[in-house]
């Protein structure tokens, strides 16, 4: 499970939560290695499973903006908070913004659909918008995700910033794992120079 955020996140209305209604800690990175099929057109598809809650108890009009940095086949699919978008290349992106209720707990509608082996890396934020005449404009910048997918068998991974050689995770005792499945582990990636970089993540 994703940690709970700090209080000093929590002044902002719209948080991302996990499928318990937990807060997940902005900056947080979600690696996302299960796949579904779909049965009619036999596309795979990588789903994120987050929400996004208006914990405060006031009307909100919210959306996010993304941020594909890598994406090595297929579309990036974005549902949230109502149109869908897809984009198959790098760049910046914004949704449409619409009224979170109090409380209210939406779905973000967000997956990977690959069509070959590969990685697709999307940071993705929530804004808040403030009505200007008849239209909305962005007012405040909000919590952040990196939703990390990887398909395929390589175990390799390409990322931003420095070609990878291996990705190797660990249980929380310390013992390598071949195939991990859903929950916490060290992940430990080794670039081609040999420096290596050891996170926590959450397999979903």
């Amino acid at each position: 499970m994703a940690a709970l955020s700090s209080q000093a996140q929590s002044y902002f209305p719209l948080q991302f939560v996990d499928e318990n209604g937990q807060i997940i800690t902005d900056g947080t990175e979600l690696d996302i290695i299960d796949y579904e099929e779909d049965e009619l057109f036999g596309d795979i598809i990588m789903p994120t499973k987050v929400w996004v809650k208006n914990v405060s108890d006031e009307t909100v009009q919210g959306g996010g903006s993304y941020t594909i940095q890598a994406i090595d086949n297929g579309w990036f699919q974005t549902c949230f908070p109502m149109n869908c978008m897809r984009h198959g290349a790098e760049g910046t992106f914004e949704t449409e913004s619409d009224t979170f209720m109090p409380s209210q707990t939406r779905s973000l509608q967000t997956e990977w659909l690959p069509n070959g082996e590969g990685v697709c890396i999307v940071v993705y934020q929530l804004i808040t918008y403030r009505k200007v005449g008849k239209n909305y404009l962005p007012d405040e910048d909000g919590p952040t995700i990196t939703l990390n997918y990887y398909y395929g068998t390589t175990g390799l991974a390409r990322v931003k910033g420095g070609k990878v050689s291996s990705v190797t995770y660990y249980d929380l005792s310390g013992q390598a794992v071949e195939r991990p499945s859903r929950g916490i582990y060290m992940k430990k990636t080794t670039y081609a120079d040999g420096s290596f970089i050891v996170r926590k993540r959450v397999l979903r």
